[in-house]
């Protein structure tokens, strides 16, 4: 299969054009590089299974690429709406330019870009909902003015990996982040690394054997030697 390889929105890199029959969107994380992601396609997307697209988060922090800033600024929940309209617009020219309808779409990323994940599956005003998604040291939107819609992505499947030692939060609220991913109804595979916040080769293993697995990963996760969080 091949893809012709359009303008995107977000300044995104179309990689593996020629591949298939699923398409993947790769969000970096808070003013980390895109690397972090695409240097790990032979790990995340062995078998060249998608299309991968790669867009740049459209807020400028101080020379660096973000999709928010953190909780608590007093731009922090506006920015988030900001990226995820735009990340939503971006499903719908890649159903319209590529030709994949957003359930051919899985979405995922590192910390930030995790997050934005979970805002395209449990976002209200979503029109582009993708299939399904993944985070590695990432979180549920925690802004109280977001309207989230609890259902909307009830059972679709979600991968999450967190950090034992992430210097952002301790153990405890990645736990709690995870049961509200599953009290939304996602279909959870829940993992936790012993490590601190930051990109692996091993999470980016546990995240193309997952996507390989489809939704019988739950039930195989010890097959991967993963460490299946309580």
């Amino acid at each position: 299969m091949s893809h012709r390889v359009p303008d995107l929105p977000l300044s995104s890199v179309v990689l593996q054009a020629d591949a298939g029959p699923r398409c993947l969107v790769l969000l970096h994380g808070y003013g980390e590089p895109t690397a972090d992601l695409t240097d790990r396609l032979p790990l995340i997307d062995p078998e060249r299974r998608h299309v991968v697209v790669v867009p740049t988060a459209p807020i400028d922090r101080r020379g660096r690429r973000i999709w928010f800033r953190p909780a608590g600024d007093p731009e922090a929940e506006a920015q988030y709406v900001e990226s995820l309209v735009a990340l939503d617009g971006l499903l719908g020219v890649i159903s319209e330019e590529l030709g994949f309808a957003a359930d051919d779409i899985v979405v995922g990323g590192f910390s930030q870009g995790g997050g934005m994940a979970i805002g395209l599956l449990l976002g209200a005003g979503v029109e582009h909902r993708p299939a399904a998604g993944f985070g590695v040291c990432s979180f549920p939107p925690i802004f109280g003015g977001i309207e989230l819609r609890p259902t909307a992505a009830s059972g679709r499947r979600f991968f999450l990996s967190s950090a034992l030692r992430d210097h952002f939060a301790p153990i405890e609220v990645s736990r709690n982040g995870a049961q509200v991913l599953r009290d939304a109804g996602l279909d959870l595979t829940y993992v936790e690394a012993d490590g601190p916040h930051e990109m692996t080769d091993t999470a980016a293993a546990q995240i193309g054997a997952w996507l390989a697995a489809d939704n019988r990963l739950a039930v195989h996760a010890d097959r991967w030697g993963f460490r299946v969080g309580e």
